[in-house]
C-alpha cells in the first residue's frame, strides 16, 4: 500500500427520518461540507483511494447528515482556493462547515508547515502546494461558528495544536451538547500526526477513511467531534501503525466549542452519560 506523501520525507438515508420539528428544536444551525480528493496527480505518484474516500465521504454527509456538499475531485490548487474563498464570502454564524481532504500531503523540514498538494503539484516547486496556513487562515475568516477539518493525508498532523483535546463531561448531555454548540470551534481530526499514513487498506478506502465511514453510518445521536475521533481512533489503531488525531486549529480563532454531527434519523439528544 502506497503511503499518501511525496518522496521528499516529512508535512463529515436511515429507514427512520428525522422528525422535522426535533431537529429544529435542536437548533444547531446549517451543515455546509466541501469534500477534496485527488488520485490523478501529474507530476507525483498517483494514489488509489483518495477519490473513492472523498466520494462516499461526500455521498454520506448529504444522505445521512443533510449536508449542503460540494465534491472537488482532482482539482487545483486554484479550483481548491478560489472553493474556500466562496466558503468565506458565502457561510453566516448561523452555519456549520466540514472540509474533507483525501490526497498527497508533505511537511517541509526548514519551516515545519504542512502543506496539501492538488493535482498539479510538483515535487520541487511549492508554486501549487496549498498551505495549512492558508486552511487557518480560510478557517479565522470564516463565519460560521463550528468548522471541523478532516484531513487523510501524510503529516496532516502539521495543521493543529500540538495538545489533544480531551472532552470532560460536566451535568447531563444535554447540557454538554448545547455549551459545544454555543462555543467557536475550529478543529481538526487527522489521520496521524507527522507521520506517513497509507493509501488503501479499508476495502476500497483508506483505513483512516474506512473507519470514519463505519462511525457516522453507526451513529444515531447527536455526536460531538471528539467522541468521533475516539471511535476512529481505536478502529485504525486495530490495523494500522498510524495514529489519529484531534485537536484546535492553530491560530483559528477556537473557543472551546464542538463540530456536531446531526443524523437526519435518529434522537435528537444522547442519552446522559453518553461520551
Amino acid at each position: 500500500m502506497q503511503p499518501r506523501l511525496m518522496l521528499i520525507a516529512l508535512v463529515v438515508a436511515l429507514p427512520v427520518l428525522f422528525p422535522p420539528a426535533a431537529r429544529a428544536a435542536a437548533d444547531f444551525g446549517r451543515y455546509h461540507a466541501l469534500v477534496i480528493g485527488i488520485n490523478d496527480y501529474r507530476h507525483l505518484d498517483r494514489l488509489k483511494s483518495a477519490v473513492n474516500d472523498a466520494s462516499a465521504v461526500h455521498d454520506l454527509l448529504s444522505r445521512e447528515y443533510g449536508f449542503e456538499s460540494t465534491l472537488l475531485l482532482n482539482p487545483s490548487r486554484r479550483d481548491i482556493v478560489t472553493a474556500l474563498d466562496r466558503l468565506v464570502s458565502a457561510l453566516t454564524v448561523r452555519d456549520n462547515l466540514l472540509i474533507f481532504y483525501a490526497g498527497h500531503g508533505i511537511l517541509e523540514p526548514a519551516t515545519q508547515r504542512g502543506f496539501w498538494l492538488p493535482v498539479d503539484a510538483e515535487e520541487e516547486s511549492r508554486a501549487d502546494w496549498v498551505s495549512t496556513a492558508t486552511i487557518s487562515d480560510t478557517l479565522k475568516a470564516v463565519l460560521a461558528k463550528h468548522v471541523l477539518v478532516i484531513a487523510d493525508s501524510c503529516y496532516s498532523g502539521a495543521l493543529t495544536r500540538s495538545a489533544r483535546i480531551e472532552l470532560k463531561v460536566s451535568g447531563g448531555r444535554t447540557a454538554e451538547l448545547q455549551r459545544l454548540s454555543d462555543k467557536r470551534a475550529r478543529k481538526a481530526l487527522t489521520s496521524g500526526g507527522l507521520e506517513p499514513v497509507l493509501d488503501g487498506g479499508g476495502d476500497g478506502h483508506s483505513v483512516f477513511t474506512r473507519a470514519l465511514l463505519q462511525a457516522l453510518r453507526d451513529n444515531r445521536e447527536v455526536m460531538d467531534g471528539h467522541q468521533l475521533y475516539r471511535t476512529i481512533r481505536q478502529a485504525v489503531a486495530r490495523t494500522s501503525p498510524q495514529t489519529p488525531a484531534y485537536s484546535d486549529v492553530r491560530e483559528a480563532g477556537d473557543e472551546g466549542g464542538d463540530f456536531l454531527f446531526v443524523p437526519l434519523g435518529g434522537t435528537p439528544v444522547a442519552s446522559a452519560g453518553t461520551g
